[in-house]
């Protein structure tokens, strides 16, 4: 899966005026009270779900305590917890204010102290290597970046070589005091590789990256082919010799390694995890006089932590990851264990901890729970797809949550429980509060909608309308495949909803893949009409050409307004639409693959032309990948609240508002130059002091519409307009730091 941004930028509003105006905003609020199917209140209820997670402590707000790092290897989220400090106790609460403290990470990401000072640094994957940021907080949390590559000398300075699909132990092997690394290696795809870190050796502190391989070989073993057995004493003839890879090994598919002093020897022991298997192997270090050339794995325990005293061995499905920190503030390491796949494995109660009853030198694990974090949060598995809808009639909004699945091996063909969960509104007009009442709401899970292959489908998004005129909203839902289906509400008006399966693959509507439908009365002619969002990031539009009682839906066009939510590095848009109601006059607002939310207008008596393009990155909301919206007045103030759903299976909650204040464009990018302008044909663009990563050039319209766009790869791109029309035109330079706005014309 493409690894997506977690910063995005607030673009301005290109065609306001600069009077001060009213706009829809939304702040995020994680105060609302979610409360599960036992009665217990969720603790971070809007903190996002996890997927495929690795831990690290970091001092986040400089009080003194370790609190959490989440990284989502899925898509690059960051989700940090900050610790409450009780004694003997793990009590975290979400922080999201401290994500845009972190710089983009990609892959894995493991905190670390490399320079002795008492503050985690990051090492992160970065292109078949190893980037570090150096931690330089102060008063607040703060991070520059130390080097873009670590280098390692054997005979010549190599790049220290990660795969992403691995995660390093990044530990101090030798006892010297500074941190070297073990990693599976390039040249012996097989085998770990020992780079020892000399700046102990070189300038007697720890405040260096000076890396040196010392063993194609660490602990003399080998890695099955086959399994996540190894073989040990192995003879390792090519130790050290030349450092090139010889092409005749297999290929490593990819491990987690995890040291750790598991029987008080002084020499590091080391937990591996393989991405085709279950269980995690603890391979026994017999070493016990921290001398590298020793150094070796005598013995291995494929069932751990079971027989380091006594606990449960992990099993989890698959590839699973360890990660050692103090959990529960009585200064001991504990043990957490996670997936480290990313898709189609486990996605809901797959965050092991283990609490430390002895020494971290010497520990003894034992199993406290497998949804670590993940019970305290709104979690359905991989993806979500939150919409409000009145369920009993009340007049209190609840929340339907569809999913893609929840990973279930062994449920059905498709190994995942697909489902909708149903949030009751158990509060009041002015203070919402919500317990889940069922998980498996109308029973979808057990439906064969998948008609073709005889199964259950899968990414199930709903939404809700009166299609029939009975008086009783009925559902229709999206999935997967590009199709609908239409459950019938037999209810009627004032009840309690109950759904019936009246029409799978509804109306005979295919519009590819992914479909995510609205009902909405689109033409304002008193039909609820469908609005669909596409894999391909186009909306489809069918008007309802039939009556009240008895609704026809005609395909209208499958490029509704001109709307794409893809981008161009994007493999897919994935658009999630909501049309709604601001004032008297309708907008857009679309979730999308990259995770970005698009905001549109200019739709009222335009849906045969292009809607105007209000912003891509809408108040620089990103709750990770797949971002679907929902809208709805929960509080009874007269402002829309809004529902984002992630990739993970999490989902957050921002209070809606009006600010009587013009937006502000925010320039975090370097001014660039653009010569002549204006222009007859030929523009000139060089990107001055700008770093051109995820870097790209768009050419808008005056109607909003991106006419142009071209990923820039070099410092200086020339632009032919000799196609266009004379006009104005908006040259909008992006890169990973934020957006920048030009106006130019053309005569």
């Amino acid at each position: 899966m493409f690894i997506f941004k977690k910063k995005y930028f607030f673009l301005l509003l290109l065609f306001i005026s600069t009077d001060s105006i009213a706009q829809l905003t939304f702040t995020r609020n994680d105060s609302i009270i979610m409360i599960n199917m036992n009665g217990d209140t969720l603790k971070n209820p809007f903190a996002g779900g996890f997927n495929s997670v690795q831990f690290s402590d970091i001092d986040l707000n400089i009080d003194g305590f370790k609190d959490l790092f989440v990284f989502e290897k899925a898509d690059g989220r960051i989700t940090p917890f900050i610790n409450e400090g009780i004694p003997n106790k793990e009590s975290y609460i979400h922080a999201p204010q401290y994500i845009q403290n972190f710089p983009d990470l990609y892959g894995w990401v493991l905190l670390r102290d490399y320079n002795c000072d008492g503050k985690m640094d990051i090492f992160t994957y970065v292109s078949g290597g190893v980037a570090v940021y150096k931690n330089t907080s102060t008063t607040s949390l703060s991070f520059e970046l130390q080097t873009k590559s670590i280098k390692s000398k054997y005979t010549n300075l190599i790049n220290l070589y990660v795969s992403s699909a691995d995660i390093p132990a990044i530990d101090d092997i030798d006892g010297d005091g500074d941190l070297d690394i073990l990693t599976f290696g390039l040249f012996y795809p097989n085998r770990i590789e020992y780079h020892k870190n000399l700046s102990k050796e070189t300038y007697g502190n720890c405040d260096s990256l000076t890396y040196e391989l010392r063993n194609n070989c660490w602990g003399y073993f080998s890695e099955s082919n086959s399994s996540n057995s190894v073989t040990l004493f192995d003879t390792c003839s090519f130790n050290i010799g030349s450092p090139e890879r010889t092409g005749k090994e297999n290929k490593h598919a990819g491990s987690t390694l995890l040291t750790l002093d598991v029987d008080g020897n002084n020499s590091k022991d080391l937990v591996l995890g393989d991405v085709s298997f279950n269980n995690m192997t603890l391979l026994y270090n017999g070493d016990n006089s921290i001398n590298l050339d020793s150094s070796s794995i005598i013995a291995q325990d494929s069932l751990f932590p079971s027989n380091n005293l006594s606990t449960n061995p992990v099993d989890i499905n698959v590839f699973p990851a360890g990660f050692y920190l103090d959990v529960n503030n009585d200064n001991k390491k504990d043990l957490i264990v996670t997936t480290n796949c990313s898709g189609g494995c486990e996605n809901n109660n797959n965050v092991w901890y283990y609490k430390n009853n002895n020494t971290t030198i010497n520990p003894d694990f034992d199993l406290q729970t497998t949804s670590f974090l993940q019970d305290g949060m709104i979690e359905v598995g991989e993806a979500s797809h939150p919409v409000f809808f009145d369920y009993n009639a009340d007049g209190l909004m609840d929340i339907v949550i569809g999913n893609y699945g929840d990973f279930k091996p062994g449920t059905n063909p498709t190994n995942y429980k697909t489902s909708l969960w149903l949030y009751k509104n158990i509060g009041t007009n002015n203070t919402p509060a919500y317990q889940l009442i069922d998980s498996d709401y109308v029973n979808i899970s057990s439906m064969n909608l998948d008609i073709g292959a005889s199964q259950p489908t899968l990414r199930l998004i709903p939404t809700f309308g009166d299609i029939d005129n009975d008086g009783d909203e009925d559902m229709i839902i999206g999935d997967f495949k590009g199709v609908l289906h239409y459950f019938e509400n037999t209810a009627g008006a004032g009840n309690t909803a109950n759904f019936t399966l009246n029409t799978p693959q509804y109306a005979g509507i295919d519009i590819g893949n992914y479909a995510s439908p609205q009902l909405i009365d689109l033409n304002k002619d008193l039909l609820l009409d469908l609005v669909i969002g596409k894999s391909n990031g186009y909306i489809s539009y069918y008007q309802n050409t039939g009556t009240l009682t008895t609704p026809s839906f005609t395909l209208i066009t499958d490029s509704l307004g001109y709307v794409r939510t893809k981008r161009f590095n994007d493999f897919n848009g994935y658009s999630t639409p909501f049309v709604f109601d601001d004032n008297g006059s309708y907008k857009l607002m679309a979730g999308s693959y990259g995770g970005g939310i698009y905001l549109y207008d200019n739709i009222d008596g335009n849906l045969s032309g292009t809607f105007s393009i209000i912003d891509s990155i809408y108040l620089n909301i990103w709750e990770g990948s797949h971002s679907f919206v929902n809208l709805a007045d929960i509080t009874n103030d007269g402002n829309l609240d809004l529902l984002v759903g992630n990739f993970t299976g999490g989902v957050a909650f921002y209070k809606g508002s009006i600010s009587n204040t013009t937006p502000k464009h925010i320039n975090q990018t370097s001014p660039i130059q653009i010569y002549p302008n204006p222009t007859s044909n030929i523009i000139n663009i060089n990107m001055g002091n700008n770093q051109l990563s995820n870097a790209s050039i768009d050419v808008i319209n005056v109607l909003g519409k991106i006419i142009y766009n071209k990923e820039v790869l070099k410092q200086e791109v020339t632009l032919n307009l000799n196609h266009y029309p004379n006009g104005v035109y908006f040259i909008r330079f992006s890169n990973h730091i934020g957006s920048t706005i030009y106006k130019i014309v053309k005569n």
